[in-house]
């Protein structure tokens, strides 16, 4: 059973700020940014670095990079095949006016 928490913080950000640790708060997977801040603050007090990027953010990276490389892949592939298709002539793209 989690403690109930009856004591509250309170300080002002810019909304640059606020950006930044919604951004920051979403890296991390934290499901709100009052649990982030939580976790970042009682971290910082008890001496420990900011907390590392979760695993499943990790998996999730690598398999978009996999999918990137295979997406590059495809384009250069096609880009070769129509630049192999022959070269248009003269008349290529020019409607007949008559």
């Amino acid at each position: 059973m989690q403690k109930v928490r009856s004591r509250l913080i309170n300080f002002r950000v810019t909304d640059e700020e606020f950006e930044q640790l919604k951004t920051a708060a979403a890296v991390q997977g934290s499901r709100c940014l009052s649990e982030f801040a939580r976790l970042v603050m009682l971290g910082t007090a008890a001496g420990a670095h900011l907390l590392e990027v979760p695993e499943s953010l990790n998996g999730t990276l690598s398999l978009f990079d996999r999918r990137l490389n295979v997406l590059e892949s495809n384009v250069a592939r096609l880009v070769g095949a129509l630049g192999n298709s022959g070269n248009p002539g003269p008349d290529s793209g020019q409607r007949n006016s008559a």
